[in-house]
């Protein structure tokens, strides 16, 4: 076809078109100038207007300016030169280059820093500003030893006391303190605080929980205040009332965590957390306990009847019997049937007749039984209980009884168990010439004859004397004070102490104290003598025989004589040592205004006394006592010589 061209022609393939070139044919391009060839619109055929197909080797169409294609918007990235892209990829190269040497700084500075504390950084207040790491340790354990190693002063409640970190198992973790901020690390606040400092950092601790445990728990026990339980009681005829007030108990747990967080930085006194403690009867139980229970009583009298008897018991008298125990959760009136009985026994006298108790009495030398009486009256529980419940009823005001037989507390049965039938230790010792001293010993003797020790019970010397006064029958007498000779009264009831002892000791009685004299009286047995002073020495002896002992003591015309009734249960040896590491006699001068001389002589020595005792064959006790005596001195009142008096 006419004015058709091949891809390959020479129009094709010529030069860049002029820049007043605007379109491109199919074919090739043209002139904006230029005039359509007349025989190219004759010979176009029917499908003149259709886009042509390409064939393999044909070019690629490009639409003309004119066309509808032409005026489709043109992109950004259609727009993009191939110049800009390479300045684009260049970019982003040197931007990558520049991130790689900035990390690489990075992280050669911190390999770099890392053995050294960052600068202006400080623990708890010790400042470690670029110290090496090992140097930095030992600087925080000595600026911290003071805060690490002394007890921490707490406070609980109003009290105050102190917790030793070791026990409590506290301890500064000086290493893991100075790695947390040293060390190769890519924090950046650590390496950054290499540049601008790392301030006051915390210490790191190690805590043993056991050991903190139990010391806050036993802690917890000393300190604990125990709450106000409300309290009613009864002073002059009134009820008073204490109002409860909650108690306070250490709270462990977080006793625990305020310890491992701030025992090192707290502030002393540490003041430790609590928590409240309710009273077991708080004020609902004391409001109950007055509406329910005491105005009721104190609201009117309660009128007893017993068999044909009337008494009129009033509010007054019923609160003399009256507490207000505590029982489970609540307050609960009570009242007592003794005092109760004595009340109503003096309204009518007629009720009833006390029960006496069976009594062990020294007759002829032995001892005797005197039988119990029953007794025809009222019932303690019984009326308490009575009285009570008409107490609290604010409409039925009578209470209704019967006579009972009581029984004593001790009963003849009672006394005839304890076994006393028989003496099971024994022992006398003569006495000097000395009336007053004499009135003494039989003073001492009567008060403590017919005394009935019961099982497992103690026996007191002084408790049985006392008082040791005139008017109890004593009188001035020798006594040996403070190594010399002097008059007191109730001097020579060592010997009553000395003869009570001996016959407990040889009856296998345990002995709980006695003290032998400073010096040795022959009249004693060799270590085996108690002296006596009101109040600070005793003489104290315990029953274990498990049955009962009954004290006989009296005073014959030259012997003190004292005997242990019971059971016999034991069997006793007492041996003595021969005397040892004597001590000679000296003169001692006494410038005491109550100076008595004494002539002395006597050699002092020390001597040992064993006891052994059995039971059923068996050894229950052996033990040995020592004792040294002191000399007899010579005693000259006055004050010693000068070296310028004569001979």
């Amino acid at each position: 076809m006419r004015g058709e061209q091949t891809p390959g022609s020479e129009e094709s393939q010529g030069g860049q078109p002029d820049e007043d070139v605007t379109a491109t044919s199919s074919w090739g391009l043209r002139s904006e100038h230029a005039e359509p060839h007349p025989e190219a619109n004759a010979e176009a055929g029917p499908d003149q207007g259709e886009t042509p197909e390409t064939s393999e080797d044909s070019t690629q169409v490009i639409p003309a300016a004119g066309t509808d294609e032409a005026n489709e918007p043109t992109t950004d990235e259609d727009s993009v030169t191939p110049k800009k892209r390479r300045r684009g990829a260049r970019a982003v190269i040197w931007a990558a280059v520049v991130l790689v040497v900035l990390a690489g700084g990075y992280v050669a500075g911190a390999w770099f820093l890392g053995d050294r504390v960052p600068g202006e950084t400080s623990v708890a207040g010790v400042d470690l500003s670029g110290l090496p790491v090992d140097e930095a340790e030992r600087v925080l354990t000595e600026g911290l030893a003071d805060q690490t190693t002394e007890p921490i002063e707490v406070t609980f409640d109003d009290s105050t006391t102190e917790i030793d970190p070791a026990e409590a198992g506290l301890q500064l973790d000086a290493e893991a303190t100075v790695a947390s901020f040293t060390g190769f690390t890519l924090d950046p606040n650590v390496v950054l605080g290499h540049l601008f400092g790392l301030g006051d950092r915390d210490p790191i601790s190690t805590v043993d929980e056991d050991q903190l445990h139990s010391t806050l728990e036993e802690l917890s026990e000393q300190l604990a205040v125990a709450p106000t339980e409300g309290v009613i009681e009864f002073v002059d005829g009134e009820p008073k009332v204490t109002d409860p007030e909650d108690g306070a108990e250490l709270d462990v747990p977080a006793a625990g965590e305020l310890l491992t967080e701030e025992w090192i930085t707290g502030e002393r006194p540490l003041p430790l957390p609590s928590t409240a403690v309710s009273p077991e009867i708080d004020q609902e139980q004391i409001d109950a306990a007055m509406s329910d229970q005491v105005e009721p009583m104190m609201s009117g009298p309660v009128t007893l009847k017993v068999n044909d008897t009337e008494a009129e018991l009033s509010p007054a008298e019923m609160v003399s019997a009256a507490t207000m125990p505590v029982e489970g959760d609540h307050l609960n009136l009570t009242l007592d049937g003794e005092r109760l009985a004595e009340l109503v026994g003096e309204k009518v006298s007629s009720i009833g007749e006390t029960p006496q108790d069976a009594r062990i009495v020294l007759r002829d030398g032995e001892p005797h039984i005197i039988p119990a009486v029953t007794g025809t009256g009222l019932d303690p529980d019984e009326l308490a209980q009575a009285v009570r419940e008409a107490a609290v009823d604010p409409d039925e005001r009578t209470a209704t009884v019967e006579l009972a037989e009581t029984e004593p507390d001790f009963s003849t049965q009672d006394a005839e168990d304890l076994g006393i039938t028989e003496v099971i230790g024994s022992y006398e010792t003569p006495y000097p010439y000395n009336p007053q001293r004499t009135t003494n010993l039989e003073a001492g003797t009567a008060h403590i004859n017919g005394t009935l020790v019961m099982p497992g019970d103690r026996f007191s010397l002084l408790d049985a004397l006392r008082p040791i006064s005139t008017a109890n029958g004593y009188v001035a007498s020798g006594v040996v004070e403070n190594g010399f000779e002097s008059n007191a009264v109730g001097g020579g009831l060592s010997q009553v102490s000395t003869t009570t002892f001996n016959a407990a000791f040889e009856a296998g009685l345990a002995d709980v104290t006695h003290q032998p004299h400073s010096r040795y009286f022959s009249r004693y047995p060799e270590g085996r003598e108690a002296t006596l002073w009101d109040p600070s020495i005793d003489m104290v002896f315990e029953n274990n025989t498990g049955h009962g002992v009954l004290i006989q003591a009296y005073v014959t015309d030259s012997n003190v004589v004292v005997k242990m009734w019971g059971t016999d249960v034991f069997d006793v040896s007492i041996s003595t040592g021969d005397r040892y590491d004597f001590t000679s006699p000296r003169t001692v001068y006494n410038t005491s205004p109550q100076c008595i001389p004494e002539g002395g002589g006597e050699s002092g020595f020390t001597v040992q006394v064993t006891r052994t005792v059995k039971k059923g064959g068996e050894v229950v006790e052996q033990r040995t006592y020592t004792h040294a005596y002191s000399p007899w001195n010579r005693v000259v009142c006055g004050s010693p010589p000068s070296d310028n008096d004569d001979d």
